[in-house]
């Protein structure tokens, strides 16, 4: 027996489709995940709204897991990270020194890991770097380079 969808069942059909993927997929709601730390726990929200997208839709399921794992959006942020919220004050400013020729992308990541104690990763293009020339520039530096 063969059963003929119509265009409005069709249409209903993928963006419900749409809708799971869109809603069921880690890398969309938490972007700042993608590539980030992870200690290896899976966030069990992400992973059962991508489930729901496999029970529902199962090639858009397979692909929400696939981005998720390759992009690491699927992994909790391990304990500590990120959950400062308040800028550092001025008493946590550090003045560290490398030498002119040394500012490379990778000795920036060895300096930073080694102050901040964790692993440190720049992508290129979305970081800034600017010159200061004492501590007390940083915070006027900082906002400029934010905008």
């Amino acid at each position: 027996m063969k059963v003929a969808i119509s265009r409005r069942g069709f249409l209903h059909a993928a963006a419900a489709g749409s809708l799971g993927v869109v809603t069921g997929c880690g890398t969309l709601m938490h972007p700042e995940r993608r590539y980030a730390p992870n200690d290896g726990r899976l966030d069990w929200g992400i992973v059962a709204l991508d489930g729901l997208g496999l029970l529902l839709f199962f090639i858009p399921g397979v692909i929400a897991f696939a981005v998720d794992f390759t992009t690491g959006a699927i992994y909790l942020p391990p304990a500590g990270y990120g959950d400062n919220t308040s800028p550092p004050t001025d008493e946590q400013l550090v003045t560290v020194e490398v030498p002119h020729d040394e500012l490379t992308q990778r000795r920036l990541e060895e300096v930073a890991s080694q102050h901040a104690g964790r692993d440190v990763r720049l992508v290129s293009g979305e970081y800034k770097t600017a010159r200061l020339t004492k501590l007390g520039d940083f915070w006027p530096t900082w906002a400029s380079l934010r905008r």
